[in-house]
């Protein structure tokens, strides 16, 4: 239960810019590429769905599970990206919202980022 509610928490992030806190070096830079996922996950939170590793999907019961759990969240328009970490080949965004802070980790697969865990 408490995953699927962490899961959830991700699926609420809203479009955000990274500028504040570095957001990318243009390009298509890996902070560039992260900033999608996050921006696309909150103005279509059924998005983060493309973007989970197989492990994470497995937990929520595979793509149609996810979708289910999207379409039932609303945008939060509160949420704010404090921090995006890239180091090599993993990644952290720290992001609080009305329902407090979330750590979002992302690991590159494939030349892809996959959302590995949201706490």
């Amino acid at each position: 239960m408490t995953r699927h509610r962490q899961f959830l928490s991700l699926l609420a992030v809203p479009a955000l810019t990274l500028a504040a806190c570095g957001g990318g070096s243009g390009g298509g830079g890996d902070k560039d590429k992260l900033t999608t996922i996050i921006n696309e996950g909150g103005s279509n939170p059924a998005s983060i769905c493309d973007h989970l590793d197989a492990a994470l999907l497995k937990q929520i019961g595979g793509v149609t599970g996810c979708k289910k759990a999207a379409a039932a969240q609303p945008k939060d328009r509160s949420t704010k990206i404090n921090s995006l970490k890239v180091d090599g080949d993993k990644a952290t965004a720290k992001v609080t919202d009305k329902n407090g802070a979330t750590t979002i980790t992302f690991v590159k697969q494939g030349g892809d980022w996959k959302v590995t865990a949201s706490q």
